[in-house]
Parts: C-alpha cells; sequence; structure tokens
C-alpha cells in the first residue's frame, strides 16, 4: 500500500459518502491523484468483474486496464459518455477529474450497463434495414399491393397501384378501402381469413386477376393483402401464348432426348381402362422404381416391347441408353459377338478396331433382351455371368468389362415347360423371374378396343393421309365378339389395311371389315340393307363428322365452331353431348 494514502481522510471519503456511492444503481469508481482506487461501489464491482479487496488502493490500470481514468488525471479534461465493453457487456462511462482550489485530487468514472440497450438499438437498426429493404422491394415491383387492417383501413399501397387507379398513395392511408375500391373484398377476407387466390375483379373498366391474403400475427388476424397480378386478363393470353410455346419446346426437346436414348414408349402410351391392364400398369410401375431384372410374359402382339420402353423411360436409368436386342432375329453364329461385341484379331474380317457388344452399349441405362426363349442354350451360360457378376468378355479379349446395366426380358414362350424339356436353364430363368409381369391378350380386354381404336386411328390416319374419324357401333361389335389371336398388333393392321381399302368414308362401318372378322358374326341382308340405308344412321354420322371439322378448324374454339356450323352455343354444346364429344 502507497505510504502516502490518508485511510481516514475526512476531507476525501467519508463513511457516509461511502454508503452514498454503495447506494446508486451505477457503477462508481474513485481513484487518488496518484492512479490509486480509493472507492469501487458493488455495481462497479459486478460490471468490472472484481472485488473491492482486490481492488482498493491499487493502480486502476493494473486492475482495469481500460478505464481512461489515469488520461483524465493527466488532462484534466472529462470524458462524457465513452463507450467500453467489459466481457460481454456494454458499458457507457463518464470520467471527471476532482478538483480542489483548482488542483486535481483525483478522478471519477461512473459507469452504466447499456447492454440490452445496445442490443435493443442494434435490433432496431435491423428493422430499419430489414423495413427499408421492404419498402424499396414493394416500390420496384409492377404488380399493384394494397395492405389494410381488420377494419380494412388502408394501411400501405405501392406507387403501381396507386398509378394504376390514378390516385396517390400516401394520400388514401386511413381511409376505408371501400372509399378508393367500391368492389373490394379486402375488408371482408380480413374479418372472415379465408384466402381469395386468384379471382377475377373489375377495376378502372379492366379485369384484372387478384389475389387477397389474410394477415397473421400470433395466430389472429390482423388485416389484409390484396395482390393485382394481371391488371388487365387479356395479359393472360399472351402469358398463356409463351407458356404453350415454352412446353412445346421442352417437349419436343424431351422426344428428341428419349430417341437419342433409345425410349419410344412411356406409360402414357399404355392405353386402357379394363382391371387386367391397369392391375399390369401399376405392377410396371412398381418395376420401374425397383433396379430388380424384370420379365415380360405375354403373347405375341401384346406390347411387350412397350412396357419395356415405359419401365425404363419412369426408371432412374431413364437418362441412360435403351438397347434392344432381339434373340430370334439374329443367328446363333453371329448372337454373341452382337451381344458381347469382339476384339481386334478375333475372328477373320473382324474390325481393327475391335467393336463394342450391346452390353457394352446400355451400360448406364437398360438392355432388353426379346425373345429371351428363342436364345440358344450355349449363349444362354453366358447371360447367367451377366446376371451374376455384373460383368463381360468381348470376343477374342483377355480382360473382362463391368457392367451397370439392368436387364428386361420378355417372351411369348412358356419357359417353365422349356425347362422341363431340357430347352433352358433353370438358373437363368430364376435369374431373370425376379420381377415377373404377364401381359394379358386382347381378347381378355375386350373393353379397350374402342380406346385402342381411337389411338391406332389417329396413328394411322396420319401415317396413310386417309382421315377416319369414327368407327360405327356395329363395326365396334363385330371386332368384340373376335377373338384376336394376333393381338394388338392385329388389330392395327386390320384398321391400317381396312382404312387403305375405303374410299372417301370418314366413318368406318361394319362393311368395310375383312371378311376374317365377320366369319361368325356376318351380316343378313336385311341387317346390310337397314346399315346402309338406315337415315337415323347416315344423319348422326354426317352430324359427328361436322361437329369434329368444325372442332378442328377452330383448333377447339367451341363458340366459333358453333358459328361456323350456324348454331347457337346451346344447340352445339347438346350435339357434342349427344355425340360423346364434350371430354
Amino acid at each position: 500500500m502507497p505510504k502516502d494514502i490518508k485511510l481516514h481522510d475526512s476531507t476525501f471519503i467519508t463513511k457516509e459518502l461511502s454508503t452514498l456511492i454503495n447506494s446508486i444503481y451505477n457503477g462508481v469508481i474513485i481513484i487518488d491523484n496518484q492512479g490509486y482506487i480509493l472507492s469501487i461501489n458493488n455495481t462497479a464491482e459486478f460490471l468490472m468483474g472484481v472485488t473491492a479487496q482486490d481492488a482498493l488502493y491499487r493502480s486502476v490500470d493494473d486492475v482495469i486496464p481500460q478505464t481512461g481514468l489515469l488520461r483524465v488525471l493527466e488532462t484534466g479534461i472529462s470524458e462524457i459518455n465513452q463507450r467500453m465493453n467489459v466481457k460481454t457487456n456494454v458499458i457507457l462511462t463518464t470520467r471527471s477529474p476532482l478538483l480542489e482550489n483548482n488542483t486535481i485530487i483525483g478522478a471519477v468514472a461512473v459507469f452504466q450497463d447499456i447492454t440490452s440497450i445496445a442490443t435493443a438499438l442494434s435490433e432496431l437498426e435491423y428493422v430499419k434495414n430489414l423495413t427499408s429493404t421492404l419498402e424499396s422491394v414493394l416500390e420496384s415491383i409492377e404488380e399493384g399491393i394494397v395492405v389494410v387492417d381488420k377494419q380494412g383501413l388502408i394501411t400501405r399501397m405501392n406507387k403501381a397501384y396507386g398509378y394504376f387507379l390514378g390516385i396517390n398513395p400516401k394520400e388514401i392511408v386511413g381511409k376505408h378501402i371501400t372509399t378508393v375500391i367500391t368492389n373490394t373484398r379486402l375488408h371482408i377476407v380480413a374479418r372472415s381469413g379465408n384466402a381469395e387466390v386468384e379471382q377475377f375483379q373489375k377495376i378502372n373498366d379492366n379485369i384484372c386477376v387478384v389475389t387477397r391474403i389474410p394477415i397473421t400475427k400470433n395466430d389472429e388476424i390482423i388485416g389484409c393483402v390484396g395482390n393485382v397480378i394481371f391488371k388487365d386478363a387479356k395479359n393472360l393470353d399472351t402469358l398463356a401464348a409463351k407458356f404453350n410455346k415454352l412446353h412445346s419446346e421442352l417437349e419436343f426437346y424431351k422426344e428428341e432426348f428419349s430417341k437419342a436414348c433409345g425410349i419410344k414408349y412411356t406409360f402414357e402410351d399404355i392405353i386402357g381402362k379394363s382391371k387386367k391392364i391397369d392391375a399390369v400398369r401399376k405392377l410396371a410401375f412398381k418395376a420401374a422404381k425397383s433396379i430388380s431384372t424384370v420379365l415380360i410374359l405375354g403373347e405375341s402382339g401384346t406390347g411387350k416391347e412397350l412396357f419395356a420402353h415405359a419401365i425404363h423411360a419412369a426408371s432412374s436409368r431413364r437418362q441412360g441408353p435403351f438397347i434392344k436386342v432381339n434373340c430370334a432375329a439374329l443367328p446363333e453364329s453371329l448372337l454373341e459377338s452382337e451381344l458381347f461385341g469382339y476384339d481386334e484379331g478375333a475372328f477373320t474380317g473382324a474390325r481393327r478396331s475391335g467393336k463394342p457388344g450391346k452390353f457394352e452399349l446400355a451400360n448406364g441405362g437398360t438392355i432388353f433382351l426379346d425373345e429371351i426363349g428363342e436364345m440358344p442354350i450355349s449363349m444362354q451360360v453366358k447371360i447367367l455371368r451377366v446376371l451374376q457378376e455384373r460383368e463381360m468378355e468381348r470376343v477374342g479379349a483377355t480382360k473382362t468389362t463391368k457392367l451397370d446395366i439392368r436387364i428386361i426380358a420378355a417372351t411369348n414362350r412358356n419357359l417353365e415347360k422349356m425347362i422341363d424339356e431340357g430347352q433352358f436353364r433353370q438358373d437363368l430363368y430364376y435369374r431373370l423371374n425376379v420381377f415377373s409381369l404377364v401381359i394379358p391378350p386382347l381378347r381378355e380386354r375386350i373393353d379397350d378396343i374402342p380406346l385402342l381404336c381411337d389411338m391406332l386411328l389417329r396413328k394411322i390416319c396420319n401415317k396413310v393421309g386417309h382421315w377416319v374419324y369414327d368407327i360405327s357401333p356395329k363395326a365396334l361389335e363385330l371386332m368384340n365378339k373376335y377373338n384376336w389371336p394376333g393381338n394388338v398388333r392385329e388389330l392395327e393392321n386390320i384398321l391400317e389395311r381396312t382404312i387403305n381399302l375405303m374410299d372417301d368414308e370418314v366413318v368406318l362401318m361394319a362393311e368395310h371389315l375383312p371378311p376374317i372378322l365377320k366369319k361368325k358374326n356376318q351380316l343378313t341382308t336385311d341387317e346390310n340393307n337397314r346399315t346402309i340405308f338406315n337415315l337415323e344412321l347416315i344423319m348422326n354420322n354426317a352430324e359427328r363428322l361436322a361437329l369434329n371439322r368444325a372442332l378442328e378448324a377452330t383448333r377447339g374454339n367451341k363458340s366459333t365452331a358453333a358459328k361456323i356450323l350456324g348454331i347457337t352455343r346451346s344447340a352445339f354444346y347438346q350435339k357434342l353431348k349427344k355425340h360423346n364429344l364434350d371430354s
């Protein structure tokens, strides 16, 4: 302790003064003219993180270096409201010299904890910046925006909306929204809390598209915001045109990409609503989400390849190649080199650079082995290795190639019977038959014939250039009674042959069908006469044709189509319903 400090100097630190200093809210530190602490109250102890026992009669800079009191002793100048940080606290301090007869005898520092105030100021500054940003965003967008409170009084309107209404947004703040927009529903939404999205509203002789969204705070509705999405609904036509153009371009590029990958069909191309085809389609969709090998069984012409394409197109490998191999179309001598490829010098006539096989080309994607039941036993062993090891060797190669492929196989043969006859390996069958699909024949899904005919008519008419718009009920009846041994492929063949032989008729009649369909269902002479000379049928067919052509000419615009036909819109819709064209 310095010798010249007077512990009981009644003219400097008295007991009463010490009691007073300890009773005030702010922190206080007093030093003498040599910089030694003479007094520190309880608040200062807490704020500075020291105790009076450790601090008293020691140099202030040794105990609390950042007080600035020694500087005040030297200059004799007070330092008002200086900010300092002590640990996590923000302190506001005022330092003043103590004078006696114009002589500095010490200094005093008063500390105030403003941490909560500083935090509040920081938060306030953040809110101010956020508000400024939101204001800028609100004023920069072209859409009209207005905000009302729960009573429907306007609290905010951006410049775009004010310009649209022809008013100054600042002048209408505080007014009820109905005095500015007479047919508004903002005040109603503010009360009900039920949002109204993309509604039509007439504003200033314009049909606008607006949205009204309630504003909530702590689960309580405090107002509503209105947003004019389109100031004139005519703009929707322009937007729709742009969207349709982009959609068309997207579809074009998707189609081109699919072609590049070998994809021809998707699940959308699987036509039919019968229970059997729907069940197989759902199972195939599950197969698409799997990575397991798929075996597709079914008669010839049922659409096994279509399902294979669709499974690949809906799988995680859709961006990889889809390689098809018809095992029945390749002679046994070429099958191995086609599937596995060959290296240079593998055999006489082999390319110098060698040739990749179908399995290599399918790497990263899917390989479709069609007519797998026709594959010779010698090749079945090698296919089994690919399935088990996911690797292969080119013909004449000395190294193996790792494969990342999925195999989909298909056949119209009874593989289990072939196993019993020693024509198909049992172990390969079990490797293939992980996910099995059985495609129903057409005779088991007769209800799908009308839908299939609609799809095939469009396809065939585009191909041959002869437009047939409908099939008569009697012709469909004959089709329903036929056994269809060739399934959908036979149906397409018969329709194409029939359309090619028709003259200028636009409705396919029963008499147009080939004899094979009428063999067991031959029309009697009376029935023929009734069909040919039935005035009601002829008029219905002509009316249906006229409706179709009018819709085509107007690109589906029903109002314009009705005008072309010279009938009222209500009559036009009745006729559409009559001929099942109103979908």
